[in-house]
């Protein structure tokens, strides 16, 4: 099933939708893999290839303005207690998570969210009500990935052909975009994937906790059984819908973009038109017809660095 979309390239093929086969003719070859565009390299991961094109970035890490103490003092975070209980419990002196350790009706669940602070557990700390910008100051920066994925549909069992990531290497801000030339080699590209992504608990995405994240595992656990997971998934998205949904006509990332980051892409290539054209891709191997999709990535990440920033001062 996750061949599906190989198996539509062979049938248009077939009947002649892309090209047109006289009758006891052969079908022509699969063309050779396209390389040496946009300064990208073949790389080998495991027993499969992909392509990598990767720049480092005049771009700073956004710096972290949550206050991971802060965490220690919330009460709230502790299931049970409300605004109203909160404000019981700091007029009997109980001011710290640890000062309800020995509750008798809070301390189990208290030690719970210690524990959880201590282990640097984001997800469950997310779930306990945290700030995420309180969480993610649990971590460095060096433990930090922006991700974006480009996909030939929104259905998990549907090859994805490119991820984009953003993460700090050698102290500087490098994109790196790992691409599939053709549908075999979408497990080159996961394998990579995973190595980084395995090595890095922060993700930062928008809408990656609905779609990104989903998805990857969907495609790692299909090649290898398993995939990697974040402690901490910062969906931007999330933050935008909060601030902004009032006062923005959507909250899709380019009207982000022009109202918040003051940037505006006259020329971006339209989602719905990223499938077809990376279809064509894999049939002639054109690299022009990836160019654009490329870039549109590329910007994607490099807005959620920035529109980071902007969120955490907010």
């Amino acid at each position: 099933m996750a061949l599906s979309l190989s198996r539509r390239l062979r049938e248009r093929r077939a009947a002649g939708e892309y090209e047109l086969s006289m009758p006891g003719t052969r079908e022509a070859p699969a063309p050779e893999l396209a390389s040496d565009f946009l300064g990208g390299t073949e790389e080998r991961a495991g027993d499969s290839t992909y392509y990598l094109i990767q720049e480092d970035l005049a771009l700073d890490f956004p710096p972290l303005m949550g206050q991971p103490e802060r965490l220690q003092r919330q009460l709230q975070l502790v299931r049970g207690i409300g605004p109203k209980t909160e404000a019981r419990l700091r007029e009997a002196g109980i001011v710290w998570l640890t000062d309800l350790l020995d509750h008798q009706r809070f301390g189990r669940e208290a030690a719970q969210v210690l524990k959880a602070i201590e282990a640097r557990d984001g997800g469950q700390l997310s779930r306990c009500g945290a700030s995420d910008w309180d969480a993610a100051a649990l971590f460095s920066p060096e433990e930090f990935v922006f991700l974006d994925l480009e996909t030939t549909g929104l259905c998990g069992t549907q090859p994805l052909f490119l991820i984009g990531l953003i993460y700090l290497e050698g102290g500087k801000l490098c994109l790196k975009q790992l691409l599939a030339r053709s549908f075999e080699e979408e497990e080159g590209v996961l394998r990579a994937a995973f190595s980084i992504l395995s090595k890095r608990p922060v993700w930062v995405s928008y809408n990656g906790l609905t779609f990104d994240e989903p998805f990857l595992r969907s495609r790692f656990c299909y090649y290898f059984g398993e995939s990697p997971a974040p402690r901490l998934h910062i969906d931007l998205l999330r933050h935008v819908r909060q601030q902004y949904r009032d006062l923005l006509p959507n909250c899709r990332l380019t009207t982000v973009e022009a109202y918040i980051l003051d940037t505006y892409r006259p020329d971006d290539v339209p989602g719905y038109m990223i499938p077809e054209l990376y279809y064509q891709f894999v049939m002639y191997q054109e690299p022009a017809l990836l160019e654009d999709i490329l870039l549109h990535n590329s910007r994607d990440l490099q807005s959620l660095v920035r529109l980071m920033g902007v969120l955490q001062s907010l």
